[in-house]
């Protein structure tokens, strides 16, 4: 059942990331290279770390989104955000510095706890940028990613602090991310209309 979910998980991270990068193509999307490259590295690290602990098939999950961060990272040269504030910069070397903290430590408690916060403050930019313009984010894709990470939970075969708290975290992050683009869309897109119904 645990490789069932696992498998399941590969194929809706391929399907979010497909949805997300057509969306970029088509100028919808534009994605802040910060988020994607800290969680390029991220992603890859904890791949690299899986693999040589013997993860096998529920790491390769880790690793579609390692590959898919790092090509959105790199299309945001040409169809990302290019409006950088200097919180934007401040998350990034606060990221990068937990990264690198996370990287040399040893206590697996903590290196938890360094990976869920390096998600959440590479995810900053993207959140500050969508505050103004959550019509330039693809909500699809995070409200499948926080599917992935619920399904995650369940394909656990222990459930402890160290297991279960990454992929919880990404759930609710993912989750309330998805939630606040569905919102804040349809408001955009109510308002339009009915500026679009006075003109008429």
């Amino acid at each position: 059942m645990s490789a069932f979910l696992g498998y399941l998980t590969i194929l809706i991270a391929i399907v979010s990331y497909s949805f997300y990068i057509h969306d970029v193509f088509g100028h919808k999307t534009k994605p802040h290279g910060f988020t994607w490259f800290t969680w390029a590295l991220l992603n890859t690290f904890i791949f690299y770390e899986q693999v040589i602990h013997g993860g096998g098939p529920g790491a390769w999950v880790t690793g579609v989104a390692a590959i898919a961060n790092t090509v959105i990272f790199f299309l945001a040269f040409k169809y990302g955000e290019r409006n950088i504030t200097k919180l934007d910069w401040f998350c990034l070397v606060t990221a990068l510095f937990a990264l690198g903290i996370w990287w040399i430590n040893s206590d697996a408690v903590l290196s938890v706890i360094l990976a869920c916060a390096v998600f959440v403050i590479g995810f900053i930019p993207t959140f500050r940028k969508s505050l103004h313009r959550a019509h330039e984010e693809t909500a699809i894709t995070f409200a499948l990613n926080s599917l992935k990470f619920l399904i995650a939970l369940f394909a656990l075969n222990a459930f402890t602090l160290t297991t279960a708290l990454y992929p919880l975290v990404l759930f609710v992050v993912n989750g309330f991310f998805a939630i606040f683009l569905f919102t804040n869309q349809a408001l955009i897109m109510r308002s339009t209309k009915q500026h679009a119904h006075r003109k008429s």
